[in-house]
């Protein structure tokens, strides 16, 4: 279980089992002490931390985040792909390549709900620059949602991180978007496709001639 979801759920569990044990003489308190039960097991399961194993592939990019692929935007120069994150997706980020971290960049904003347009641009959001030992960057931005109100990040400036290592989380729905350079890798995702953290290839790498 992510470290920062632990506290909420421990108090929970204890406002549940009080309620509960006060029922057996206020009947009417039952159905609370059900609905503490029933969010407390919601959030158990949204904070979870799940075993992975990465298989380390340099000629791939992995999906840094869980989700659906809602929106993948073309340029000349990248892809960006844009992943929403339900409340019963795994919400923790992996980076998904080896590399250094060049840049992080935190931008307070609104609380839009994650997947509309505007939410790219208005939403708080966290930017994590990875830069590879040939000098590509990866950018993954950590966008928060009407019900994500805290952007976790994991990870400083400097610091070396290698493929599947986990950088951040996002605390309830949300939003992931990862843009990498269009011209040395081949996307191999498609609108609507679920994707999950450290296992789903989004691209690879385009061998030059």
């Amino acid at each position: 279980m992510l470290k920062e979801g632990r506290k909420i759920v421990y108090i929970l569990f204890f406002i549940s089992l009080t309620v509960w044990l006060i029922s057996f003489v206020i009947k009417f308190l039952l159905p609370i002490s059900i609905i503490f039960c029933v969010v407390t097991l919601l959030l158990i399961n949204f904070f979870r931390d799940p075993d992975r194993v990465v298989k380390k592939n340099e000629s791939i990019l992995y999906s840094p985040a869980d989700g659906k692929i809602f929106g993948i935007i073309e340029t000349d120069n990248t892809y960006c792909v844009k992943i929403f994150m339900s409340v019963f997706n795994v919400h923790i980020q992996r980076s998904p390549t080896d590399g250094v971290i060049k840049k992080i960049e935190y931008k307070q904003g609104k609380f839009i709900p994650a997947g509309k347009k505007e939410s790219d641009i208005q939403n708080e959001q966290n930017t994590i620059v990875i830069q590879d030992q040939n000098k590509n960057e990866f950018v993954v931005t950590q966008i928060a949602g009407i019900l994500a109100r805290r952007i976790v990040c994991w990870v400083k400036e400097g610091q070396s991180v290698h493929q599947g290592q986990k950088i951040g989380a996002i605390l309830l729905g949300s939003q992931v978007n990862f843009e990498f350079p269009k011209n040395k890798y081949r996307l191999l995702v498609t609108k609507n496709q679920k994707v999950f953290a450290g296992i789903t290839t989004v691209a690879v790498k385009i061998q030059q001639q």
